[in-house]
C-alpha cells in the first residue's frame, strides 16, 4: 500500500453478513443485504480493497463460507483480503485459486510459527498477519483464547517475514464506535518494519482522520466495519478529501 486506505469490512457467519461486538458471538447483529451486494456497494463507492472474515472459520479452525467468498470475488474486481479459519495449506490454495489477493493468518502464527512461516516465504507479500490484542496479549481462536505472546513480542518477530502488512485490532474497541487506540497503534508502528492496518473502534470520520494523521509512522490504512454497515458513516464521505 502506498497511500492511506480505508478498507470496508464484511464479516460472514452462516453465509450472512453480521457484526459482532468485541468479538462476542453472543452479540450478533444480522444484516439482510447479501455479502456480494455489500461488496458491490463498497466497490462502487470507491473501495480499492475489502476486508472479509469467515467467522465460522475463525471459530471452527477451517474455511466454512468459501462459496460466499467465490460470489464476492465474481462480483467485484477490487482487492480482497480474507481471514478466519486458514489453518491448512489446502485452505491457502483454495483461496488463492478463487482469486483472493491477501490471506490473513492469526492463530497459526502463535500456535505453529514454523508452518505459517513456510507458507509466507513460499508466497511473499501474499499474507497479512492478524494481531488481535486483548490487554497487551495476543488473542487467538476467534478471540476465545489468549496466546502466550505479548503483542510487542509478536510484532517484533513478524519483522523477519515477507508479509504484506499487519492488521492490528484492539478487541476492547471493536464494534464499540468509541475510537481507535492511537497510543497502541503508535507503539506498534515504532516496533514494526511492516505497514500497519488499524482495526477496531472507528465510529466517525474524525476517528478515521485521527488514524490518517499518524499514517507517516507506517500506518497504511484502517478497516471500518460496523460504522459503514449500520450507516453511521458512508464510505463516500470517508473517502472524500478533508475540507
Amino acid at each position: 500500500m502506498t497511500q492511506f486506505e480505508i478498507i470496508p469490512a464484511i464479516d460472514i457467519l452462516d453465509g450472512q453478513v453480521v457484526r459482532l461486538t468485541q468479538g462476542d458471538y453472543d452479540q450478533v447483529e444480522n444484516y439482510a443485504t447479501t455479502p456480494e451486494d455489500f461488496a458491490k456497494a463498497f466497490y462502487q463507492a470507491g473501495a480499492k480493497r475489502i476486508h472479509l472474515v469467515d467467522l465460522n472459520g475463525a471459530k471452527e479452525g477451517q474455511l466454512v463460507n468459501l462459496e460466499v467468498f467465490k460470489k464476492i470475488r465474481k462480483t467485484v474486481p477490487c482487492e480482497l483480503e480474507l481471514g478466519g479459519g486458514i489453518r491448512s495449506y489446502d485452505s491457502v490454495q483454495q483461496l488463492i485459486d478463487i482469486g483472493i489477493n491477501y490471506l490473513i493468518l492469526g492463530s497459526l502464527l502463535t500456535k505453529q510459527w514454523d508452518l505459517a512461516s513456510q507458507w509466507i516465504v513460499k508466497h511473499p507479500l501474499r499474507f497479512i498477519a492478524g494481531v488481535d490484542a486483548k490487554d497487551n496479549t495476543v488473542a487467538i481462536e476467534g478471540w476465545k483464547e489468549a496466546s502466550q505472546y505479548q503483542v510487542s513480542d509478536l510484532v517484533i518477530k513478524l519483522n523477519q517475514l515477507p508479509l504484506e502488512s499487519i492488521i492490528y485490532t484492539d478487541i476492547s474497541k471493536d464494534g464499540t464506535f468509541k475510537g481507535p487506540n492511537l497510543e497502541a497503534l503508535t507503539d506498534i508502528s515504532t516496533l514494526s518494519t511492516l505497514p500497519i492496518i488499524a482495526s477496531g473502534g472507528v465510529g466517525t470520520i474524525d476517528h478515521i482522520r485521527s488514524i490518517e494523521k499518524i499514517s507517516h509512522l507506517g500506518i497504511s490504512g484502517c478497516i471500518v466495519g460496523k460504522a459503514f454497515l449500520s450507516g453511521k458513516i458512508s464510505l463516500e464521505d470517508a473517502l472524500a478529501p478533508p475540507h
